[in-house]
């Protein structure tokens, strides 16, 4: 009897994951423009503005944060966003930002026309222009893990995942981002990247960092 009621209790804890994850899909697509192949230079030009800004209060915060995920393949293989990325990605730890009073930490933004909202679930914060949607910037939250001393993604989603459950974590060695943080390159901006170059794709892309990967509608 204890058996099938395990059983059970695991198949609704699965069930309740999917039904999580499959929500935020589709609220994330939601909020997301049609993928344009070749934004302007115009277009390409507000997303490197939007992230000198953005540094402006990480800094005023001196909080540690890196470029991540397909902004920083921009940096690697462009020195800028991608010809159709309209948004900026960012990780931080959250060690440094769950110390910061959330009511300083959205005013600090305020002070420089940005809106900060939190995504309990993923582990990340959306960043806007008060008077605009797009670009955005993404702040992804990783903490290191006692574990396994890894660092890894956070929100409820992903804690309910065991330690080494390193595809779906997007577990990274510490030592990629020691201080301090080189920087790179992305437009006329610099801003903080990992050492080593593509080494942090793999564990932040498992399944694909030595593809070339496009949008689905950008494929010929």
């Amino acid at each position: 009897m204890k058996t099938v009621r395990f059983q059970q209790k695991r198949f609704l804890t699965i069930a309740v994951v999917l039904i999580v994850f499959i929500i935020m899909y589709v609220l994330w697509n939601s909020n997301q423009e049609e993928t344009n192949c070749s934004m302007s230079k115009e277009a390409l030009k507000k997303v490197e503005n939007l992230l000198e800004i953005i540094q402006k209060p990480l800094q005023d915060l001196k909080l540690t944060y890196f470029l991540c995920y397909n902004s920083l393949w921009g940096a690697l293989k462009v020195k800028g966003p991608l010809p159709w990325q309209n948004s900026v990605e960012l990780c931080v730890l959250n060690k440094e930002i769950a110390a910061i009073d959330e009511g300083f930490l959205i005013r600090t933004f305020k002070r420089h026309d940005l809106n900060i909202v939190y995504n309990s679930a993923g582990g990340y914060y959306r960043i806007t222009k008060f008077d605009e949607l797009f670009p955005s910037a993404t702040l992804t939250v990783f903490e290191e893990d006692s574990i396994t001393n890894q660092m890894r993604r956070v929100g409820f989603i992903h804690r309910m995942l065991p330690p080494n459950a390193c595809e779906e974590l997007n577990c990274f060695p510490p030592e990629l981002i020691a201080s301090p943080i080189p920087l790179t390159a992305f437009g006329d901006v610099f801003v903080p990247a990992p050492r080593d170059g593509i080494e942090m794709q793999k564990y932040l892309f498992p399944y694909t960092w030595w593809k070339e990967v496009t949008p689905v509608n950008c494929r010929i």
